[in-house]
């Protein structure tokens, strides 16, 4: 049964789950398994589903069989074992579901929208899939965001970035690597329109965020196999801007960042996206 506790110093929220020690690979780094539960054939080894794209299906959205909170979902992005976003013909389909499925959880106070890409990234199963996690609250990084987005003379995102920190353009956004990364090889993913949340976006808009988020999986996937990625959205602050973080797991994060809350550095951002642009 999912608690939720508080940090008795800051009061800063703790999720409590321990069903979820269950899921395979709770506690090793493998995510090998004899049978799949997101493949096709195997639909029954999850709960219900909540809703299917394409006959036969291509997109799957079920119950998370161990959720970390009540409502929590997983999307399966494709029916083949094998996939990978960057090569997933119809990840604009995939993208507008995670646009749908977020539009259905507009009560939670926080929608968490998030990829683990492999075993070091702390995915439990190697097929292709995201995962969306409502809140009953805001989560510590959100609230400082959001504080920050409100200090703000003028929006931190809309401001001009450094030619040499860019990796593209497009009509819509800016995929870039951020002056101040904290990850080595860390990108953000930001519409060039303001806007605090992604259910705001067009559907041309999300045309061009599913083939920059194909490319952007190419490039990481050309530095690890494991990733991350998650969609930071502001519903309710208007002076907020949406965008998608996303990064290779290449290091441990270690003793220095868990005391002090602050992250080292190895990677240049203006080399990083050199590389990422060759």
């Amino acid at each position: 049964m999912t608690a939720f506790r508080r940090h008795a110093i800051t009061g800063e929220p703790v999720i409590f789950a321990p069903e979820r020690a269950e899921r395979p690979g709770a506690f090793t780094d493998s995510t090998a398994s004899a049978l799949c539960p997101f493949c096709v054939g195997h639909e029954a080894d999850t709960p219900p589903e909540i809703l299917r794209f394409g006959t036969p299906w291509r997109i799957r959205v079920v119950p998370n069989k161990y959720p970390s909170v009540p409502g929590a979902e997983v999307i399966i992005e494709s029916p083949d074992h094998d996939a990978t976003f960057d090569r997933l013909e119809h990840a604009a389909d995939v993208v507008r579901v995670y646009v749908e499925r977020y539009r259905a959880h507009h009560d939670a106070a926080h929608v968490a929208l998030f990829k683990n890409e492999g075993a070091r990234s702390g995915s439990s199963i190697p097929h292709l899939h995201s995962q969306l996690v409502p809140l009953p609250f805001l989560p510590p990084r959100v609230e400082r965001e959001l504080a920050g987005f409100e200090r703000a003379t003028s929006c931190p995102l809309c401001s001009d970035v450094s030619k040499a920190l860019v990796i593209q353009e497009t009509n819509a956004f800016t995929w870039l690597a951020p002056h101040a990364s904290s990850a080595p090889y860390q990108q953000w993913i930001v519409p060039r329109r303001h806007v605090p949340t992604i259910t705001e976006f067009t559907s041309e808009e999300l045309d061009e965020l599913a083939s920059m988020l194909r490319s952007a999986t190419a490039a990481t996937r050309g530095i690890a196999d494991a990733f991350n990625w998650m969609f930071l959205t502001f519903p309710r602050t208007s002076a907020a801007h949406c965008y998608i973080e996303l990064f290779p797991r290449v290091t441990t994060i270690a003793g220095l960042e868990l005391g002090t809350g602050m992250f080292v550095e190895i990677v240049d951002p203006v080399a990083a996206a050199r590389r990422f642009r060759s």
